[in-house]
Order: structure tokens, then sequence, then C-alpha cells
């Protein structure tokens, strides 16, 4: 049996090791689930600060923990999103595809 590889990219930010990976479709499938269906009250610093995606998203494609998040400012976190947008672009085309027609029906 081979080894597992993951598709991952490292961002230091300071001395904060920052790595970043691609999904799975698994992840996608599980993340469309919580947000379909989410346990307990959603924090809107969380899912509104930035347009791109949710820190729970940041979360969720990066080594980072809340904590780490919490102690980053906007602008170090900007360049995780950018990142997390180059090793997920399937991801966030997928969130661009089922935005435009809730959207649309608002």
């Amino acid at each position: 049996m081979t080894p597992t590889t993951t598709n991952s990219k490292e961002l230091m930010l300071g001395e904060v090791s920052v790595i970043v990976r691609e999904l799975t479709v698994l992840q996608v499938r599980t993340w469309l689930a919580e947000t379909i269906s989410p346990n307990g009250q959603p924090d809107i610093v969380d899912q509104v600060l930035f347009s791109d995606c949710s820190l729970e998203d940041v979360q969720r494609m990066t080594s980072l923990t809340r904590e780490q998040i919490d102690q980053l400012r906007p602008s170090e976190l900007r360049q995780v999103i950018a990142l997390c947008k180059e090793m997920n672009p399937d991801f966030f085309g997928f969130m661009g595809r089922l935005v435009k027609p809730a959207a649309a029906t608002a």
C-alpha cells in the first residue's frame, strides 16, 4: 500500500505555520450537510467577516485552530483565504453556484 499524499501548501504568518489543504469530495459533502443543518447558534463574525468564505471554512481548509484564527489580523486571514482559494477552486466555484440561485429567489 502506498502512503496517502495530500495536496497542501504551507504559508508562514510570522511565527505561525499554516497548512492549507485541498478539500476532498467527502469534506465538501460534509460542509454542505453542516451548512444546510447547522448545529447551534451561528457566530455572525464567523459567517460574514469575509465575503469569500466563513472562518469555519478557513478552519476546515487549514491547520489553524479557532484560537489561532482569533489571534490573526484580517489582513493575515486574507492571505490564508487567498491560498485556500488557490488550493480549492472547485469548492469556491461550487459555493458561488449555490449562492447564485439563492440570491435569485430572494
